[in-house]
């Protein structure tokens, strides 16, 4: 099994999450929407939106403020590209967030691509499973 899952205060409230898929069911999925998700999310500046997103919402006026994109279209292209994806959501006009349900899955598409670039200089080494 592929077990994720954590336990995180984030934007006043506290999470608890644990998914398990089998690595066969994985595998058997469709390619297209496991790489929309992924496809969004690697772009840097949808990455740099999700990473402030997923502690709260924020304000589009907000977000333009702390991101060094040229233009508000940008930015509306960018969250249009990641809600389109179900990254992110719009709760009220004007506002965004990561969904309550997406929020350990970013956490989790984060640590798996800091582990893979932090390994990407040498040879992969797996590990024995114990007993």
């Amino acid at each position: 099994m592929i077990t994720y899952g954590g336990q995180a205060r984030l934007g006043g409230y506290q999470w608890l999450w644990e998914v398990a898929r089998s690595p066969g069911w994985l595998l058997r999925q469709p390619a297209g929407p496991l790489a929309a998700v992924l496809a969004a999310a690697g772009h840097p500046a949808r990455f740099e939106i999700l990473q402030l997103l997923v502690v709260g919402p924020k304000p589009v006026a907000a977000l333009q403020a702390e991101l060094a994109l040229a233009s508000p279209g940008q930015l509306y292209h960018h969250l249009k590209t990641l809600a389109s994806a179900g990254l992110v959501e719009q709760p009220e006009r004007g506002v965004y967030r990561v969904p309550p349900h997406a929020i350990f899955p970013v956490l989790a598409l984060a640590a798996a691509a800091l582990d893979v670039a932090e390994r990407s200089g040498g040879p992969a080494t797996p590990r024995d499973l114990p007993g």
